[in-house]
């Protein structure tokens, strides 16, 4: 099963030109089965799109992007109250603060944060190792090789998941990049178990709409 672990919409982010018409459009028309949705310290979309996109059929994962000096993260989890308590830009989650049922993805980690004006160097893996379930390796706008290899050594050696996503603020980048999961996933709960588990893998490239059940 296939999922775009990485997305925003507006107005939750203000970046983004994909509104609630759109996202709804797009998923039913490629018959997706399930995306993330992660704006930046934002759930309010997450709370308006989940019932609207699970009327057509399509689950929403939960999750919130926040900007810091580590980097930026997406934390996921079925909590909305949890992730509700996330800002855009704020200090790292400490080790052994983050809730059990989430799992936190160090998005486009060579790229540093984009809110918080971080920047990545050598090293810093050893600062974010602890609370980081997964690295993302194909983020949408960053596919430049240093980006996707950094990633990759990252990802190696934290011994973590790695993840896609489209990070998309455009409804033509959703799915560029996305995640792989070897079974059927039903709740954000089993994205976070997936992700625990690193059986999850990263796919990069446009995907063309398959039937419904057969999924991208």
């Amino acid at each position: 099963m296939n999922v775009d672990l990485h997305t925003h919409t507006y107005p939750a982010s203000t970046c983004s030109r994909i509104t609630y018409r759109d996202y709804i459009a797009w998923c039913t028309a490629q018959q997706v089965e399930a995306v993330a949705l992660t704006n930046h310290g934002d759930v309010t979309d997450n709370r308006k799109l989940e019932h609207a996109l699970a009327a057509e059929g399509v689950l929403l994962i939960h999750g919130v992007e926040v900007s810091t000096m580590l980097g930026d993260l997406v934390v996921l989890s079925p909590d909305l109250d949890y992730l509700a308590t996330f800002k855009d830009v704020q200090e790292a989650p400490r080790p052994g603060s983050v809730a059990a049922d989430a799992a936190v993805v160090w998005v486009h980690p060579a790229a540093g944060g984009g809110r918080s004006g971080s920047s990545y160097y050598p090293g810093l893996e050893r600062l974010a190792g602890p609370i980081i379930d997964a690295v993302e390796v194909y983020n949408g706008s960053w596919l430049d090789d240093r980006f996707v290899r950094t990633a990759e050594q990252i990802a190696d050696q934290l011994g973590v998941a790695r993840t896609g996503g489209s990070d998309a603020h455009e409804p033509d980048g959703l799915m560029t990049c996305f995640t792989e999961f070897p079974d059927p996933i039903r709740s954000t709960a089993d994205v976070v178990d997936a992700l625990k588990r690193r059986v999850t893998v990263p796919h990069r490239g446009a995907v063309k709409a398959r039937r419904r059940f057969g999924l991208f």
